[in-house]
């Protein structure tokens, strides 16, 4: 979900990549050192610290606007939409009556898996089990889960039995999100660059306005894009006393705010008739407790 936070943060990261191309240990474009980051000046930056201004460390700061906040249109009725799709790592194979469950090495089980089977005594459908992987499940976690509500069914380890079952079908889903944009909105970010000479600053400045000359879209650490555009730029020589003197560049921020949730998948269905007689899979539930 973007935030001014996340907003700030993404286009810090866009700045010293474009201003410090040998990354953060080194200088900068201006050939001097500068620091990026959220909010303003302090008075450390001054004197007291290792890298002062008047050391020639330059500063850009990242400041969001409140009174600037507006609130746009959202797409009526707020859908929600696919988003993002994430490959199982616990999945189930059936051969013949038997079902095995594999956990892919080195990272944590997710996906949604079960077994499909027919031919089991009292069901005139397919009989249905699913189960959600966990990060704390196993091998034989799953097959346990998985094999309790099923008659006769045994597990061993990973391995699934259905004696009397005239075929076993493997069901396996991974982890899907869908995306709603709840709210959308625009505000103002005030970049601005400080340095102690005029020359300095101008360097400095126009290199972070160029940073950011054909990045109309950026995106956030939560994969969320926002669009950026260039305002009014101007020259503040207010505290030249001081040896500071600084660029304020105003950008427009439109950006939504997008929330993301889990979505279920279809892996088995069945449609109940009158009588109590079931067409399709009966979806069967955790074995109760003795």
């Amino acid at each position: 979900m973007a935030d001014i936070a996340t907003i700030s943060t993404a286009i810090a990261g866009v700045l010293a990549a474009a201003i410090c191309p040998d990354g953060t240990t080194g200088s900068a474009v201006t050939g001097r050192p500068v620091i990026i980051r959220r909010g303003g000046l302090t008075q450390a930056d001054l004197g007291g610290m290792v890298r002062t201004v008047q050391q020639g460390c330059d500063f850009i700061g990242i400041a969001d606007v409140p009174d600037s906040w507006a609130r746009l249109d959202e797409p009526l009725g707020r859908p929600w939409r696919m988003d993002t799709a994430r490959a199982p790592t616990a999945t189930i194979g059936a051969a013949g009556v038997t079902a095995v469950v594999t956990l892919t090495p080195g990272v944590a089980p997710c996906g949604t898996l079960g077994l499909r089977v027919t031919g089991l005594p009292g069901y005139g459908g397919a009989a249905c089990v699913l189960h959600v992987a966990t990060a704390d499940d196993t091998a034989d976690s799953i097959a346990a889960a998985l094999a309790a509500p099923l008659p006769g069914a045994v597990a061993t380890g990973g391995a699934i039995t259905i004696p009397g079952a005239a075929s076993v079908q493997a069901l396996n889903a991974g982890v899907v999100t869908t995306r709603c944009v709840a709210r959308r909105q625009e505000q103002m970010f005030i970049i601005t660059t400080w340095s102690a000479t005029p020359a300095a600053r101008d360097a400095l400045g126009q290199a972070a306005s160029d940073a950011l000359a054909l990045n109309d879209w950026l995106t956030d650490a939560d994969g969320s894009t926002f669009r950026i555009e260039a305002r009014a730029a101007s020259n503040d020589d207010t505290a030249m006393n001081r040896g500071l003197f600084s660029r304020p560049a105003h950008y427009l921020v439109t950006f939504d705010t997008d929330l993301t949730r889990p979505a279920p998948v279809m892996l088995a269905g069945g449609i109940g008739l009158p009588g109590g007689a079931i067409e399709g899979d009966v979806l069967l539930g955790p074995a109760a407790p003795a």
